[in-house]
């Protein structure tokens, strides 16, 4: 993808992927996978700048933990807030190489599991 300009929107609607497969795992027997696939390397590497942006808590470099509360513009945005129940290292990966600029393909996986909080269903009822 070239000239999107919109890491921050791939960020958030990233991390709200991972919130919907949380709701989702709400039982022993489920579990869930959320994907992304990229070029674009401003996902991966961590800021150079220090000024802070509206996507600050959204940040997906590579080695971060995200949990708990995440807040959009230091919560400007109440719609865009992320509220995550795990906690989830991120580890980026080399995906595929091609020729030319903006060529190197990298991919993060975000496992989630069962919501241990959750009462489970047993078998005597």
């Amino acid at each position: 993808m070239r000239g999107h300009n919109a890491p921050d929107v791939a960020r958030r609607e990233f991390l709200r992927d991972v919130g919907r497969l949380e709701r989702f795992c709400d039982r022993e027997d489920q579990n869930g996978l959320a994907l992304l696939i990229t070029n674009e390397a401003a996902l991966w590497r961590p800021r150079q700048r220090r000024m802070p942006t509206r996507d600050e808590e959204f940040r997906l470099h590579h080695g971060r933990e995200l949990s708990g509360t995440l807040l959009w513009a230091d919560g400007s945005f109440p719609d865009n807030t992320r509220v995550l129940r795990g906690a989830y290292m991120l580890a980026w990966r080399p995906y595929t190489q091609l020729e030319g600029p903006s060529s190197e393909f990298r991919c993060l996986a975000v496992f989630i599991t069962p919501n241990p909080a959750r009462p489970q269903p047993s078998d005597d009822a």
